[in-house]
């Protein structure tokens, strides 16, 4: 059943799809709280159930890990058509150690950061919420 908002003609998206769309695309954004600041970076990931898995190298993502909760978005848009949707999740960052049952076959998946150098902490986002919204034509 959809749910459209009648003042923006949104529609809501469920969990299902809105982990399909998640799993659709291989480049998202993950905002993390730095200090009192929020900041959002562009990362490479993979989808695994409904975590969002990702490389890092030290910074502020890892530092990250077991502070504030952290948020990860994927999008599309088609500018032309004014249509696109969005997916948002919230959850928690963990990072997975060879001491995690799940590391090595989460360290198989295929996630491969365009940018340069070694990036040897592998990331999860755990969500506790995943929403998403769709505007636009081809609903």
């Amino acid at each position: 059943m959809r749910t459209i908002d009648t003042l923006t003609g949104m529609e809501t998206l469920d969990s299902q799809e809105c982990l399909s769309l998640l799993g659709s695309k291989t480049i998202g954004r993950v905002a993390v709280v730095d200090g009192y600041s929020p900041v959002v970076f562009p990362v490479n990931y993979v989808l695994d159930g409904s975590g969002i898995v990702f490389r890092v190298a030290e910074g502020t993502k890892l530092h990250s890990v077991g502070r504030a909760n952290a948020c990860f978005e994927v999008d599309e848009f088609d500018e032309e058509s004014r249509a696109g949707w969005s997916v948002l999740a919230v959850g928690r960052l963990e990072e997975l150690t060879s001491l995690d049952p799940d590391f090595e076959r989460v360290s198989r998946m295929p996630v491969h950061p365009w940018a340069e150098g070694h990036r040897p902490h592998l990331l999860r986002l755990v969500p506790s919420r995943v929403t998403g919204r769709r505007v636009g034509g081809g609903r």
